[in-house]
């Protein structure tokens, strides 16, 4: 039998029959160079040895070991500081939005790397472009490094390297980052488009990139108008961004405050063609610019793992907006570190797709109404402004569905705002307008 497991996920049998653990059958150990006097020569090789009785198919998570992608995938520290907790050097790489449930779905062999047992993987990791050596924390010295990525592993040896003479790289271009991108200054689409840049999109590919970026606009919106009226002191918030804290609420807040209006002002190159990749950004110094890939063209539109929530996963990475990383994926290992970490789960980039649905539910809806319900509500309002339990709040309640739509949901915002109003003002008065259950 073969097993299927995502560095930092579980292993799961491939037929579905059960789900065990592979800390007892994979060994990592990283090793490196005792030294070097410039940082482009610094290459580390990530070895990952199948050590149990069955061969395992591994997921080519971007952001594990396992991957060549330049993405944040190492801890790299100075030799004296505790590797965990040690302030690590500036990474200067990729930002990735991926998905291990959708590369599972998809099947395909490239999205998998098998080992069979007793066999060895290695990896080499150019480290030199994605981590900075020159900034706050580097200088000469001896530096340890390690996996930053949660992997399900014994873990073995850990490299230790000597950096001296040149301390900084070239900083990475879109053409080094293990597929095929496009090259040249982006161009402006269709009229319709007349802020958003294109790069290597074709008409029906550009189409579908300006409905996403608005609905990302829209998303941003409602995840902004949700928060500005809180209170979030709930048991949604505890499960998402840990026990309640102003801090960690003012921050979230300010990266949606951020991110609105501005999808739609993006520049959008379509060359990447890895099918395992919903979309990247390159951090620092290509602002606003999105790369999408194979994985964005299969999403749909709205919903989990959507086009929408792929470009505001991604808006939030950029620095000048949240500065985001990529420490979980998936509901369970995002109520992991919300547990675990809570401070972290404020600055995961997959919080925002999980945003969307918390805060609709903690607002007593699960997700917006049909389209086809607002009519109703809005006669209730001309009709009966007292009576939206009875015309409108229930519709909104039991028509639930599980799309996304930006539009709507900002519109639903602002009735279930008036509501909330209503109600405080009708039990000042002590009236019973709305009754019970309907919040």
């Amino acid at each position: 039998m073969i097993s299927v497991t995502s560095l930092g996920l579980v292993l799961v049998s491939l037929w579905g029959a059960s789900t065990v653990s592979a800390a007892q059958s994979l060994t990592l150990n990283t090793f490196g160079p005792a030294s070097v006097s410039d940082v482009l020569a610094l290459k580390i090789i990530t070895s990952i040895k199948n050590t149990g009785t069955e061969a395992l198919r591994l997921l080519n998570d971007p952001n594990s070991a396992l991957s060549t992608w330049e993405t944040d995938s190492f801890h790299v520290t100075r030799a004296e500081s505790n590797l965990v907790s040690g302030p690590a050097l500036n990474f200067t790489g990729l930002r990735v939005k991926y998905s291990p449930s959708a590369a599972v779905k998809t099947g395909k062999p490239e999205l998998f790397t098998v080992i069979e047992p007793g066999a060895t993987v290695n990896i080499t990791h150019n480290l030199g472009s994605t981590y900075d050596f020159s900034g706050k924390g580097g200088g000469a010295g001896k530096y340890k490094l390690k996996a930053s990525t949660p992997v399900e592993a014994t873990e073995g040896q850990i490299a230790e390297v000597a950096v001296s003479g040149r301390l900084s790289g070239p900083k990475l271009q879109p053409g080094s980052k293990g597929a095929a991108h496009g090259s040249g200054a982006f161009q402006q689409g269709p009229a319709v488009s007349k802020r958003a840049l294109f790069r290597g999109c074709n008409d029906g590919q550009i189409g579908e990139i300006i409905t996403a970026a608005d609905r990302a606009n829209n998303m941003a919106h409602g995840a902004h108008g949700f928060l500005r009226d809180g209170p979030w002191a709930t048991r949604r918030w505890q499960e998402w961004f840990g026990g309640w804290d102003q801090n960690r609420y003012n921050l979230v807040f300010g990266h949606f405050d951020a991110i609105r209006f501005n999808p739609p002002n993006f520049k959008y190159d379509c060359t990447c063609t890895d099918d395992g990749i919903y979309a990247y950004v390159i951090i620092p110094g290509h602002f606003q610019e999105v790369y999408l890939c194979g994985a964005f063209w299969r999403a749909p539109m709205e919903g989990t793992d959507s086009k929408a929530g792929t470009i505001v996963h991604e808006a939030s990475h950029f620095p000048e907006y949240a500065g985001t990383s990529d420490h979980a994926y998936g509901q369970g290992a995002c109520r992991d570190l919300s547990r675990n970490d809570p401070n972290r789960a404020a600055m995961n980039a997959e919080y925002a797709k999980q945003l969307m649905v918390i805060l609709l539910i903690t607002h007593g809806l699960s997700a917006p109404a049909l389209t086809n319900t607002l009519p109703r509500i809005n006669r209730g309002w001309a009709s009966r402004p007292q009576g939206i339990a009875r015309c409108g709040y229930e519709i909104l309640r039991e028509n639930i569905v599980t799309r996304l739509n930006g539009a709507v949901l900002v519109r639903i915002h602002e009735l279930s705002r008036m509501t909330r109003i209503l109600e405080r003002r009708d039990k000042k008065d002590g009236l019973n307008t709305f009754g019970k259950g309907t919040r």
